[in-house]
């Protein structure tokens, strides 16, 4: 068994080594440290220091979490919004016009789409740009080149970046819904599509969008 330590061999330590509490921070935190004597001051101050610090580390992190509670908050009530804005429609321009209304207005996004696939050989512009984003899974987010944004949304062909889905009636892809940006950091590859492809699935079994 090691043999314990003696306080004087630490003092003496601790003496030819002024800075290793102020080097340990973390071991500085948990130390119970008397308020008074040469030297004292200055440690606990150190330590009223650290645990500030920690304390304003934690604010902005409850400030963070809050702001990703609001906006999950705000994307649920535009996601209601227009689940239920989408049962009024009655064809897949309907669905297409409700859409672009309903990402523009509710979600507050720059500009959105409702591709169609019309069948299995569907060679439009659209259709070849998602297909060639979306090589996994169901969804994308990132940047666009400048014909990319065109193909998808439209538009005048400007850099921008978007968030896409497939639209399935079964196994069968029968379309894409997009949101995007002029912004090339808007959608990121990191960011969720969660939103997106739960409403890529409530469109995919509206009857209108046979």
């Amino acid at each position: 068994m090691a043999n314990p330590l003696d306080p004087k061999d630490i003092e003496a330590f601790l003496k030819a080594n002024p800075n290793f509490l102020q080097d340990r921070p973390g071991l500085l935190a948990v130390l119970n440290l008397p308020h008074g004597g040469e030297g004292a001051v200055s440690l606990v101050e150190r330590q009223v220091s650290l645990l500030r610090e920690r304390n304003i580390y934690s604010r902005q992190k409850l400030t963070e979490l809050s702001s990703i509670g609001r906006e999950n908050d705000r994307l649920l009530e535009a996601t209601r919004s227009t689940v239920l804005a989408l049962l009024a429609g009655t064809s897949r321009a309907d669905l297409c016009h409700i859409w672009r209304e309903q990402v523009t207005g509710s979600f507050a996004a720059q500009m959105g789409s409702l591709i169609w696939v019309d069948n299995h050989a569907d060679r439009s512009t659209g259709v070849v740009v998602a297909n060639k984003l979306i090589r996994q899974g169901d969804s994308f987010s990132g940047a666009l080149r400048p014909e990319e944004m065109a193909g998808l949304f439209d538009a005048e062909a400007l850099e921008g970046s978007a968030a896409l889905s497939r639209v399935r009636a079964g196994e069968e892809v029968v379309g894409f819904i997009a949101v995007g940006s002029s912004d090339s950091q808007r959608y990121r590859p990191d960011d969720g599509t969660l939103f997106l492809d739960y409403l890529a699935e409530v469109i995919g079994q509206l009857p209108a969008s046979r």
